[in-house]
């Protein structure tokens, strides 16, 4: 009877051992996945605010000229209109 008892605790403490195991392995893949999602993340991220700020320095160097052709376009439009 001891031995049956012992027999299953063993068996039972095997099956812990490698379930203890299993969930290691997973949460270093985890957490490896985790530092790869952030460091994309940070890329991303990065390049999102070169794209802006390419954004900005078009906005700022072109806003001028489009206005201006805006503009002279708006007055040939209202010269036609009145003429």
């Amino acid at each position: 009877m001891t031995d049956n008892l012992l027999q299953k605790l063993e068996e039972r403490m095997m099956t812990l051992l490698a379930e203890l195991e299993n969930l290691r392995k997973e949460t270093h893949q985890l957490k490896q996945e985790n530092h790869n999602l952030k460091a994309e993340y940070s890329s991303h991220i990065k390049k999102l605010q070169n794209l802006v700020s390419i954004l900005d320095s078009l906005d700022g160097t072109n806003v001028s000229a489009m206005r201006y052709e805006s503009e002279a376009g708006l007055q040939e439009d209202v010269e036609y209109a009145t003429a």
